[in-house]
């Protein structure tokens, strides 16, 4: 088992090292910087992560730190539990794919991204679920212990209410667990739970319960429902987790024949795995799921293929399974190492149709830096900026990490999609406040929507600067020079935003 963790370790901390940031990521970095009871767009876990990174350093490397080593803290639990519950072989296996499936090792253990903590809070819940069977507390120590968990698994992403609501229904699905709810314990479970997710009502609370709002917005994003979306959905994440992984995962959820000790837990783990399948692959016909929301699920799926794996009598009958391991096992992390050099300085971009990567538009903050500075003009005005907009709300992130630490100005998007953004902004809405705005250039359309030219004050083109990937042009950046601001600047949110083209 140490072997295992400390591969993956050594595999993650190298691929933190090589990816430039992320679009989240960059969004995310300013989570750290604007640190508060709960945020817009998630719980207040990815903030802990981003302040707790910051204080390591202010390179991506040191954002990405906590994620990289909970996520081994969250593999020795989810290991734990698996022992447990199924014995010493199917631990190391569960240890032994959550090292290696991609979306899992990117998304909780590599990235700065909500699903690090949230993985880490849910493997906490199956290690506390592992050592008590009832699952409903009986004394006060276990009311506690699993208040405090559910809360910090409540903070790590609103995706987390289906897991609490799958606890719940297995909960109340037999008699037997039904009858424990009459002792006081349960409900001194839900106090704490209560107490410990506090910062994510009382935000919501004093902001018009605004996250809700805008996150049951999304839903209706689609008029039409769309039947060939839930199998492409199903089939990306086999990509994603790698194809011969992603097998084993779905087969672990096949029913298994027999009456051993195992039934109980395996019956829970789909109990918890189920419902987030069938919600996000349901809603994929309807909306774009993005490709971490079923990353949850696959966590959870673990302990039951390590089960699987490590149940089968004899491997020789499977030559495919035993052949598809050992292929996985030594591809996988050179593979993955592989395409972060690709991502990170294009390695193979002499050979690939232009347009084919779109991983071009992530801006490592050095070449971004470099390439700025190759615009004297541009690089003055954002030294001396006040304030410095994108017109995207994930644009900044990318520029605050290129200028560094010791840049003082505040950084905001003008857009009516601002995010967080609209809550850290002072309550004068930056009026009267100069700075420059900067976005994609793209043929034709201009930098600021005719429909924001009446908030920006003067304008000033500055002009644009070529971003390069292994000496080749990769995008340009248009820059442009605003203010004073005549008016503070409109945030709308609910529903309606997602629809809403003009301040």
């Amino acid at each position: 088992m140490p072997l295992v963790l400390g591969a993956g370790l050594v595999l993650r901390l190298a691929l933190a090292a090589i990816l430039p940031p992320g679009y989240d990521e960059a969004y995310y970095n300013f989570y750290g910087r604007q640190l508060d009871l709960s945020y817009f767009d998630h719980p207040a876990a990815v903030g802990l992560w981003a302040w707790a990174g910051q204080r390591l350093g202010e390179s991506i490397f040191a954002l990405r730190l906590p994620s990289v080593l909970s996520y081994t803290v969250a593999l020795v639990l989810l290991a734990g539990a698996t022992q447990r519950w199924f014995g010493r072989r199917a631990a190391l296996v569960s240890a032994i794919l959550g090292s290696l499936c991609p979306v899992l090792l990117l998304c909780g253990g590599v990235l700065l991204l909500p699903d690090s903590p949230l993985l880490l809070a849910l493997a906490a819940l199956l290690w506390w679920l592992s050592r008590h069977p009832k699952v409903i507390p009986t004394t006060a120590a276990e009311a506690v212990g699993l208040g405090f968990i559910l809360g910090l698994v409540t903070l790590g992403k609103y995706h987390s209410f289906l897991v609490l609501l799958s606890l719940l229904g297995w909960c109340l699905a037999s008699p037997q667990r039904q009858a424990l709810y009459r002792s006081p314990w349960p409900a001194f479970g839900g106090l704490v739970w209560l107490t410990v997710s506090a910062p994510l009502w009382l935000w919501n609370m004093s902001h018009g319960w605004v996250s809700f709002l805008f996150q049951g917005g999304r839903i209706d994003a689609g008029v039409t429902y769309s039947l060939a979306s839930p199998p492409l959905l199903l089939l990306s994440q086999l990509v994603l987790l790698f194809p011969t992984l992603g097998v084993v995962l779905l087969l672990a959820l096949l029913p298994r024949s027999g009456q051993d000790e195992a039934v109980a837990p395996r019956q829970l783990l789909r109990w918890l795995v189920l419902p987030q399948l069938v919600v996000f692959v349901a809603l994929s016909g309807r909306m774009h799921v993005l490709a971490s929301w079923l990353v949850p699920a696959w966590w959870l799926l673990l302990p039951l293929a390590g089960d699987w794996l490590a149940g089968l009598k004899r491997p020789s009958r499977w030559p495919w399974l035993v052949a598809g391991g050992w292929g996985t096992a030594v591809v996988l992390p050179p593979l993955l190492l592989i395409l972060a050099l690709q991502v990170r300085w294009g390695i193979v971009d002499r050979w690939l149709p232009a347009g084919l990567d779109t991983s071009t538009q992530l801006m490592p903050p050095d070449s971004l830096r470099r390439d700025l500075r190759r615009n004297p003009g541009v690089w003055k005005a954002l030294q001396q900026a006040q304030l410095i907009a994108g017109t995207r709300y994930d644009l900044p992130g990318f520029l605050s990490l290129a200028l560094g630490p010791g840049h003082n100005a505040r950084f905001t998007t003008f857009n009516p999609d601002a995010r967080g953004f609209a809550w850290w902004q002072p309550a004068g809405g930056f009026k009267g406040t100069t700075g420059v705005i900067f976005g994609l250039e793209e043929p034709g359309k201009p930098l600021v929507p005719a429909s924001w030219v009446p908030w920006m004050g003067t304008l000033e083109s500055l002009g644009s600067v070529e971003i390069l990937r292994a000496g080749r042009p990769a995008l340009r950046l248009a820059f442009s020079r605003f203010g004073p601001l005549p008016h503070p600047l409109p945030r709308v949110y609910g529903p309606s935003a997602l629809t809403t083209s003009s301040p």
